[in-house]
């Protein structure tokens, strides 16, 4: 834990050597009283002057501007402006303390001031110019007021107002002939200049009138443009229409040569190819229908037989005509040798004789036998042509139709196609009708482009001399209105700053203040006491003044 302070030891050596410490303080606040006493009092007298800025502002702006403003209401909320203004109050505050002023009241005072008073150095040492604030009589120039205090110390009051007012006087006309001579300054040749503007002026506007009046053909050649421009459009148009119908005919001669020579060909082979296709369809409808019918026989052969097998040997004469019919009609649709079928043509005999029963038996039996194997022939070759007609292997003869089957480049199309490759035709007239339109077309249009030119070159002049003409124009017109600023600002009494308020003769002195002076002595008296009294306890002297007088007498 922190060791605690205990205070009243130290309350304790304060209160045993307390005559010490008010006599420290007495002796010094005493001696404090009759020093200040002893100086001779000083007075302070204050004199104003305004910072009005009342004068006739000419610059090389567009505006003319006599002022007389109050800065403070002009800068409200621009930083900058309260900047400048502050700036210039200083300025204008540091300008007090002026040695051509101080000569200036020196020779004026002569007869009041005394020859020590009236030296310059001396005035100057009493005189300082500060920038009034709301609050105190500061030496800030922080802003808040525009007034320029001249304030003069003197042991005198009365000659501390004299200066005063005087010094402030004497300031106003220094400073205002300063600021109003440096604004005319710029502006002493300005007539010479209006009479030189107005007469460059003259100048372009003649220029440019003559250049308008006589060179500027603009309109012409722009009607002149036009007029081509029609033109060429009217030949681009004509050579168009002679290139369509050119190109138009050779495409109807070139299609009506093909068609006499390679679509020809290409016609004749193609009704080969329609006559196989169509002998391939009938080829299939005719097997189709060969096979019904022998279908049809074998269902009646079948019935036949059963009829032989059901009327045995007493029925054999009567089938004898039926059997032999069958067998001459399997015989026209069948496409099997004969010597298969075991058909022959039957002679007188046979047809008297038709067989016994079992030879009936065996000729039935035989056709059956025939007939099924005709239709299973049939079957499969239907089967196989449906087959390629549903792939489309069955119209392979197309291949025919090919430049190498039909053997182009040898066939009479070939050779025709052949001569015509390089072959151009009526085109030849293309070329014929448009070289004369081109060299029109082009011959326009560079003249279009130089007419073109010419507008822009000429248009390039008139502008140059209107713009030298409206720059000669402003500048004679800004002069003559600094000129007549001029004359207005001669005529206006410039001022920068004005005599505001006249000092008084001040009734206290602003020093010595002795009583100010003394309650400093009592307290740094008291503080002196102090010290010393701590400083005589640590050493070990007595603290009762009778004995440390005493000691002190021994």
């Amino acid at each position: 834990m922190e060791e605690e302070i205990d205070l009243r030891i130290y309350i304790d050596i304060l209160l045993k050597w307390w005559w010490l410490i008010i006599g420290f303080a007495l002796l010094c606040g005493i001696a404090a009283f009759i020093f200040s006493s002893l100086i001779p009092p000083t007075y302070e007298a204050t004199a104003g002057v305004v910072a009005v800025k009342s004068q006739a502002e000419i610059s090389l702006g567009s505006a003319f501007r006599a002022v007389t403003d109050e800065y403070q209401g002009q800068i409200q909320g621009s930083t900058a402006l309260i900047d400048q203004t502050t700036r210039r109050l200083n300025t204008l505050a540091g300008m007090v303390q002026d040695g051509s002023i101080a000569v200036a009241v020196s020779n004026e005072l002569s007869n009041t001031l005394t020859e020590e008073e009236r030296d310059p150095a001396v005035l100057l040492s009493q005189v300082q110019g500060v920038v009034m604030t709301p609050d105190t009589k500061s030496n800030s120039g922080s802003g808040g007021s525009d007034t320029i205090q001249v304030i003069v110390d003197h042991s005198d009051p009365q000659k501390a107002a004299l200066i005063a007012n005087t010094w402030a006087k004497i300031y106003e006309q220094r400073v205002n002939a300063i600021y109003g001579d440096v604004k005319a300054l710029p502006f002493g040749d300005i007539h010479d200049q209006v009479v030189q503007a107005q007469a460059d002026y003259n100048q372009k506007q003649e220029e440019l009138l003559n250049f308008l009046s006589q060179d500027y053909r603009v309109g012409e050649l722009q009607r002149q443009i036009d007029e081509d421009k029609a033109i060429i459009a009217s030949l681009r148009s004509g050579r168009q229409t002679d290139a369509n119908t050119v190109i138009n005919k050779q495409v109807d001669t070139q299609q009506r040569l093909f068609g006499v020579t390679v679509a020809s060909e290409v016609n004749a082979n193609l009704k080969i190819v329609e006559q196989k296709h169509s002998e391939l369809i009938h080829q299939y409808d005719r097997d189709v229908a060969r096979r019904q019918r022998l279908q049809d026989l074998l269902q009646n052969a079948q019935l036949m037989r059963e009829q032989l097998v059901k009327g045995g040997a007493d029925g054999a004469r009567s089938n004898g005509l039926a059997i032999l019919s069958l067998k001459s009609k399997v015989l026209t649709l069948s496409t099997l040798p004969i010597d298969q079928l075991q058909l022959q043509i039957p002679s007188v005999e046979d047809l008297a004789a038709v067989g016994s029963y079992q030879e009936q038996l065996t000729a039935v039996d035989a056709l059956i036998a025939a007939m099924k194997a005709e239709i299973a022939n049939l079957d499969d070759s239907i089967q196989s042509q449906e087959l390629a007609m549903e792939s489309g292997s069955g119209f392979s003869y197309l291949d025919q139709l090919t430049p190498d089957a039909l053997a182009v480049q040898d066939s009479v199309s070939g050779k025709a196609l052949q001569r015509m490759e390089n072959w151009h035709g009526i085109l030849g007239y293309s070329a014929v009708l448009d070289k004369p339109l081109s060299q029109e077309i082009a011959r326009l249009e560079n003249e279009v482009r130089s007419l073109n030119s010419e507008i822009v070159r000429l248009n390039g002049i008139k502008n140059e001399r209107q713009q030298a003409r409206d720059l000669a124009w402003k500048t004679y017109s800004n002069l003559l209105s600094k000129e007549q600023e001029l004359n207005v600002s001669k005529a206006t009494a410039s001022s920068e700053v004005r005599f505001a308020s006249q000092a008084v003769p001040p009734r206290e002195p602003i020093k010595p203040k002795k009583m100010m002076t003394t309650a400093v002595a009592l307290a740094l008296g008291g503080m002196l006491g102090v010290f010393a009294a701590f400083l005589f306890d640590y050493i070990g002297l007595e603290s009762d003044p009778r004995k440390f007088l005493k000691r002190r007498a021994a």
